[in-house]
């Protein structure tokens, strides 16, 4: 019996389309970047798998509607009315990809408005007010010919889409870009015929959405993607789900779909333009359930929604008609397979950890380890799915070209995975770990008050080893002497990692902050942190959010500094909302018992006390070169956090590719070689 009867229910679309089901995919990548010979296949791959996996209707990311207000990443411009160019070709293959799998193939147009980073002196930014951004850039204000002019652009976007082959558009009508900029009434100033009442400020967006529908007909799609809440909670508050509802109503006839989204993009942490894993799943259902009162045309939601039960109770409290998954998509684009089959267990769901999209320089993080067209390419790595954006199509792989008896030393993550595909593969299989339990040092999950999606995926991986044809072996220390004995053709050594503890006088009278997680030691309710890197951070989260008064300690001029863009972003002000205090660039110069004395960054001595001191301090590699040497002639492969410490992304993506390079390492290489892009 389908558990999920109302997510799988199809929903009419218009009176040519139907959705097979309640589940899209939203708007992802950049479409542009399929003219990027480099980068194109994994776009493409990118967007037909949630089609493969069974989504209703895929939308392919942003198309700018021209390429001089409107470009906000800086790719080669192309001429939308040229008809059959090497643009609408490419553009084309993501909608020929989605078709194949019986699904409906959106295309985003969009136009920045006031967010727009002009990218050299041909471009500037427009919108409803003639205004100095915060970021410096000037913006004018939009008089009748620059309406009348984006009005077309809009169309002339719409036909090119057309061309390419797609079912309609989704407008990115959202997150402050220009439709919000016009529709919120803290942000539109005018004083003309587009400002002041509701009526005005959706006078703009209604004639280009009415350009659009006259120039493509009853039976294109035409779906809007809105901001429906703001989600400011002071005095710029201005979108609201009930003035959202409204402006829906006036869109009665005109456009097919309404699509929820919330916040904004210049503030997508604060707004929830992003969710983060501190954010409820589906918080924008409520907002959601406020517009679908106004309306009857379809109402989807999207917003850190990632698994099947909470997709079926946002349709069954009618809160929404269809649901939208953005990260989910690449998380696991299967979902909608493996739900409609019953194995809502075996979904890898989206961590909302920010590994796909970390955010962008036009948004104001600075301290991103690439640039804005690199990032453009970087889009859609997953933690959770090591096939997320692989430079090579997964799909043709060519098979093992032998079974070999693998040993996998280790049930972390890699370890995990590694076994997992090589079994996948056609291997014989045997998993060895150390400890009573799998999942290597992920058990600190169990524990730890944000991390329920991480420990399901911990808890999923072990699952799935368990369910497969593999041997094994907990409680089994594998030592060079005790190898022979496996008699195995290949060895896989994925042996982890450890704390490390620096010589900092006193340092052994302070507790390793793992043990607190082991259940080894307790945390009494003052405790200092010495160690504010991410798990320093974010264990010192999880303590300030047990009742406990945290105070971490930082060498480094900022806290959670191997962190990045809108996840660090996100930490810090969970950290601020739970009052954490932070000392940083501050070095520890003695522990004592309940005590820390360390130097300020101008050189003054300070004395910390507290009942607790713990110490998180990085990690170090588990020495496994013995056992690699062991092994003689046998093919060796280590992987994960036994060749550096990293985060799980990377030990997901290692053990997947260590598992199949299994009997085929030679043949692997080669077959990358011949592979295009």
């Amino acid at each position: 019996m389908n558990r999920f009867p109302k997510l799988f229910e199809p929903l009419k679309v218009n009176n040519h389309f139907t959705m097979k089901n309640r589940i899209a995919c939203a708007p992802m990548a950049f479409a542009l970047i399929a003219c990027d010979p480099e980068a194109c296949e994994k776009s493409f791959r990118k967007l037909e798998a949630p089609a493969r996996g069974g989504d209703a209707m895929v939308s392919v990311g942003e198309l700018d509607i021209n390429f001089t207000d409107a470009i906000r990443i800086p790719l080669p411009p192309v001429d939308l009315s040229e008809e059959g160019s090497y643009a609408e070709n490419q553009v084309g293959e993501y909608a020929r990809r989605i078709h194949r799998h019986d699904a409906i193939a959106l295309c985003e147009i969009c136009h920045p408005g006031a967010e727009k980073m002009p990218f050299d002196e041909t471009q500037e930014a427009i919108g409803p007010n003639d205004e100095i951004r915060p970021n410096g850039v000037h913006v004018r204000a939009m008089n009748e010919e620059d309406m009348q002019r984006i009005t077309g652009d809009f169309v002339a976007a719409a036909q090119f889409v057309k061309r390419c082959g797609f079912d309609g558009v989704v407008i990115h009508g959202g997150h402050g870009f220009l439709f919000t900029q016009f529709l919120s009434s803290a942000y539109n100033k005018r004083t003309d015929e587009y400002g002041g009442s509701l009526e005005n400020r959706a006078r703009f967006p209604i004639r280009i959405l009415k350009a659009i529908r006259e120039a493509m007909g009853k039976e294109f799609i035409i779906e809007l993607r809105i901001t429906g809440d703001d989600c400011y909670t002071d005095e710029r508050h201005g979108v609201t789900p009930e003035e959202t509802g409204l402006f829906a109503h006036m869109l009665e006839g005109i456009v097919d779909l309404i699509q929820i989204s919330a916040g904004i993009y210049y503030d997508a942490i604060r707004t929830h333009q992003f969710t983060s894993m501190f954010v409820p799943h589906g918080v924008n259902a409520p907002i959601s359930a406020v517009v679908k009162k106004y309306t009857t045309l379809p109402v989807g939601v999207v917003g850190g929604i990632n698994s099947p039960e909470l997709m079926e109770e946002i349709l069954e409290n009618g809160e929404a008609d269809y649901i939208v998954l953005g990260r989910q998509s690449l998380a696991d684009p299967e979902l909608a397979n493996k739900a409609m089959r019953g194995e809502e267990a075996r979904i890898r769901r989206c961590l909302r950890c920010f590994k796909c999209f970390p955010g962008s320089p036009e948004e104001g993080y600075t301290d991103l380890p690439f640039t804005s067209t690199e990032l453009a390419a970087h889009v859609g790595a997953c933690t959770v799915n090591p096939l997320a954006n692989l430079p090579f199509d997964p799909m043709q792989l060519p098979p093992a070209a032998e079974k070999k008896r693998v040993l996998v030393v280790g049930g972390g993550i890699a370890g995990l995975q590694a076994a997992i595909t090589a079994c996948d593969r056609g291997h014989e299989v045997i998993l060895a770990e150390k400890s009573g339990q799998l999942g290597g040092l992920l058990f600190f999950t169990d524990t730890d008050v944000d991390k329920p999606d991480l420990r399901n995926f911990k808890n999923m991986m072990a699952a799935e080893v368990e369910r497969r044809d593999i041997k094994i072996l907990l409680n089994t220390e594998v030592t060079p002497a005790d190898l022979p004995d496996f008699e195995v053709e290949e060895l896989i050594i994925a042996t982890g990692s450890l704390p490390s503890c620096p010589p900092i006088p006193g340092i052994e009278k302070a507790v390793q902050s793992l043990e607190i997680y082991r259940g080894t030691a307790e945390a009494g309710r003052r405790v200092i942190m010495l160690g504010g890197g991410l798990v320093g951070a974010e264990q010192g989260l999880h303590l300030a959010k047990t009742g406990h008064e945290v105070t971490v300690v930082e060498m480094l001029p900022r806290v959670a500094n191997d962190s990045y863009g809108m996840y660090r972003e996100a930490l810090a002000l969970e950290m601020e909302k739970a009052g954490m205090i932070l000392y940083e660039n501050t070095r520890c110069l003695e522990v004592g018992e309940g005590w820390l004395r360390a130097a300020l960054p101008d050189g003054t001595e300070i004395k910390l006390e507290a009942d607790t001191v713990l110490y998180a301090l990085g990690m170090r590699s588990v020495p496994c070169q013995e056992l690699a040497d062991a092994a003689g002639d046998i093919p060796v492969q280590i992987i994960g956090d036994a060749v550096r410490p990293g985060k799980v992304d990377g030990a997901t993506r290692g053990g997947y590719l260590a598992g199949i390079k299994v009997g085929m390492e030679e043949a692997f290489r080669a077959w990358i070689g011949s592979m295009p892009g």
